[in-house]
């Protein structure tokens, strides 16, 4: 089984892209295209494996939470981090929109 982490994509270079995952940055590799800066990707052994939605970005990161509960309470500070930020792009995008 393979898991896919969500990343907020910061930068794009070419066929490589600075992610940020839960506060930490990363270079991936863009293994899909139309990618652009304030994006969400699904991250999987440092490649960028398909584009999501903030909305699905924010239920993996729920879903990690509720089983990093009973893992590790760091993880689970790493991940509210996360989800903070997804919220904060949600609210951005729905600000625009009106």
């Amino acid at each position: 089984m393979c898991w896919g982490i969500p990343a907020k994509v910061l930068e794009v270079e070419g066929i490589e892209a600075v992610v940020d995952l839960g506060g930490v940055r990363r270079r991936i590799l863009l293994l899909v295209e139309g990618v652009s800066p304030g994006d969400y990707v699904l991250v999987h052994a440092g490649s960028a494996i398909g584009r999501i939605e903030p909305e699905e970005a924010l239920e993996i990161f729920l879903a990690f939470k509720d089983v990093a509960g009973f893992l590790s309470p760091e993880i689970e500070n790493s991940l509210e981090k996360a989800i903070s930020e997804v919220k904060a792009s949600l609210a951005k995008l729905s600000e625009r929109a009106t």
